[in-house]
């Protein structure tokens, strides 16, 4: 057992972890709802700040937050890297649409919800490096190999191309069963849950032409 495991907390104290915060997330989310409707704004008129997204962003986000990091823990040669990138990532889209809600006059919308996306970032990322710590990126860690190293080079970016196209399509065509709203960018756009799902897919087709590119190099 390395130096690293030793320091993770045991399972039931760790799943315990992630749960709370993400309780206290969605505390927050009521919260702000709370405030912006104190503050005269309705969530019939400013979605990103209805109870419903407000806390799906703190829940979902949490417990899909917690999964990355657990595989990406497990599995990439560089996972300090590798969530490094996506906490930047997740930070950029989510503050994004808040500078966008205040760029189009909704100013203490884009602040409310700007608050209360630092707030669930930073304890996500917080709790989770203390639930499941990683230790220093050295590029020779050792990785089994996964799925996609039994694709030959072809297959991968046949399928790499498919899974795009698929994302795409899934993006317009799940509106039935899109479930609830992650983040609002526009008063008429959202990511939801079932937007997940194309992420997911251009991710992997994003891997996938990695491994490809590094088979044939």
């Amino acid at each position: 057992m390395t130096r690293v495991e030793e320091q993770r907390p045991p399972r039931p104290v760790r799943v315990l972890a992630v749960l709370g915060v993400a309780a206290v997330g969605g505390a927050v989310g009521v919260g702000v709802s709370v405030a912006a409707y104190s503050a005269g704004l309705r969530p019939w008129r400013y979605p990103s700040l209805s109870p419903l997204v407000t806390v799906s962003y703190a829940v979902v986000g949490t417990l899909l937050a917690a999964l990355a990091w657990r595989v990406v823990r497990r599995r990439a040669r560089r996972p300090r890297a590798v969530l490094a990138w996506s906490v930047a990532a997740v930070a950029a889209v989510s503050f994004g649409a808040d500078v966008l809600a205040a760029a189009e006059g909704r100013l203490l919308v884009g602040l409310l919800t700007a608050v209360q996306h630092a707030l669930v970032i930073a304890a996500t990322v917080a709790v989770l490096g203390w639930a499941m710590p990683v230790g220093p990126d050295d590029g020779e860690r050792a990785v089994p190999p996964g799925w996609t190293a039994r694709l030959r080079e072809p297959v991968r970016v046949v399928l790499a191309v498919v899974l795009v196209a698929v994302a795409g399509i899934w993006v317009v065509v799940n509106k039935a069963v899109e479930g609830p709203t992650l983040l609002v960018l526009t008063p008429r756009h959202g990511l939801t849950v079932a937007d997940l799902l194309s992420v997911a897919a251009l991710v992997t087709a994003g891997h996938l032409l990695r491994t490809a590119v590094r088979a044939r190099g």
